[in-house]
């Protein structure tokens, strides 16, 4: 353990880079959509002959503020591109991804040093994969667009890492620039744990931008199943945490596996929708049998499921419908109709009454003769009907 009070010096970090206290970790990342593991991430740590084993939060600052950063993104890099060719030689082809630093955004010799360290191991640029600090981005702008553009010339991939709370320009969140972004931190446990599609914040507009334009989205920080199993409907395509497998040495990654987990399981049918993949049948299809036997008819709450007629492009209005029933062997649809209402008075709309007749004024006899009660109204109900799919077409179209 290290020392609550310590002071480094240059001549630490120079110790550090010779006697090779510096090192990495590595973290695998896994898909959301099938649990296969897609790569790792590379984490520096300095096991000081002092003061013990140093978290990068300890001494990061100090490679910036002795303008050292440089000299430390090419050792992570070259740590890397070591491990990268240790897991080759092993049979496995994954792409390994390191951190940068603000500094490094602004040195444009950067990208021919890591090029050159691929080139001795003959690596492809594209299996290391640089991310970028949302907030050295955003603070060096011009320069660090220009440093992106030369490592993506040379096949380096890119990602955005961040919490998506420092604002970057929309047009930088797209495949010119970077190939994925990555939200890490107590912000993405907190977003994942809120299963509401409204009201998500930095977090999720950062997520539904890149969803649009192609790029992945990596959640970073999981640390429970809970976390883990909303991830997806909320937008993300990979994930990766302690709940999944803690930083190791890169030996250790050789020939690890992803673990089984429950909520990452392949489902036998997909959840709240219901596909019409069998050609409704014409009205003289149905024969004397079916139409003796009774089947139970099915009620859908229609914002509990999404009817889809494969291969016709029909958007249906949905404020015009309120339920759907749909019989076990989906031979009829049946559409309950809502009211509808208009748009400055939001009441229903009526037909124009007719004008009543003209009646003379009641005797007085006849105003105080007393009245026969009369039978409570009752409510009248929206029409329903059974539809077949001619006719569905043409409600979906406006009918």
């Amino acid at each position: 353990m290290y020392s609550s009070s310590f002071r480094l010096t240059n001549r630490d970090v120079d110790l550090a880079f010779e006697a090779g206290h510096l090192f990495i970790v590595c973290q695998p990342k896994i898909s959301l959509a099938t649990g296969e593991a897609l790569g790792a991430e590379a984490y520096i740590r300095w096991n000081h002959p002092d003061y013990g084993l140093l978290p990068p939060g300890l001494f990061l600052s100090f490679f910036e503020r002795r303008e050292r950063s440089g000299e430390l993104t090419r050792y992570v890099a070259s740590a890397a591109a070591d491990a990268l060719a240790e897991w080759q030689g092993a049979g496995r082809d994954w792409p390994l991804s390191i951190n940068l630093g603000a500094p490094d955004l602004a040195d444009m010799g950067l990208p021919g040093a890591l090029d050159a360290i691929m080139a001795e191991r003959g690596l492809d640029p594209a299996s290391l994969i640089l991310e970028v600090p949302e907030g050295a981005f955003a603070r060096h702008g011009e320069a660090a667009a220009k440093t992106l553009a030369a490592f993506r010339r040379l096949g380096f991939r890119t990602a955005l890492d961040g919490g998506g709370a420092v604002i970057v320009p929309d047009e930088f969140i797209s495949p010119d620039y970077f190939d994925e972004v990555k939200i890490g931190g107590a912000s993405i446990i907190q977003f994942a744990r809120r299963l509401k599609q409204s009201g998500l914040g930095f977090v999720g507009k950062r997520v539904a931008l890149a969803a649009s334009r192609g790029l992945g989205a990596t959640a970073v920080g999981v640390e429970d199943e809970t976390t883990l199993a909303a991830l997806s409907a909320l937008g993300f395509t990979a994930a990766q945490g302690a709940h999944i497998c803690r930083p190791c040495p890169p030996a250790e990654l050789a020939d690890w596996s992803a673990p089984v987990l429950p909520c990452l399981a392949p489902r036998d049918e997909p959840e709240d929708e219901i596909l019409l993949t069998d050609p409704l049948p014409e009205e003289d299809a149905y024969t004397d049998e079916m139409a003796a036997a009774p089947a139970a008819i099915v009620e859908y709450s229609w914002e509990d499921v999404n009817p889809a007629i494969p291969g016709e492009e029909i958007r249906i209005a949905a404020w015009r419908l309120d339920r759907t029933c749909l019989s076990p062997d989906r031979h009829l649809l049946a559409l309950v109709r809502r009211p509808r209402r208009l748009a400055h008075t939001g009441k229903p709309a009526r037909k124009a009454a007719a004008p009543k007749p003209h009646r003379p004024e009641p005797s007085k006899a006849e105003q105080e003769k007393p009245r026969p009660a009369r039978a409570p109204k009752r409510k009248s109900r929206a029409p329903a009907g059974l539809v077949t799919r001619p006719s569905l077409v043409q409600l979906a179209l406006g009918f």
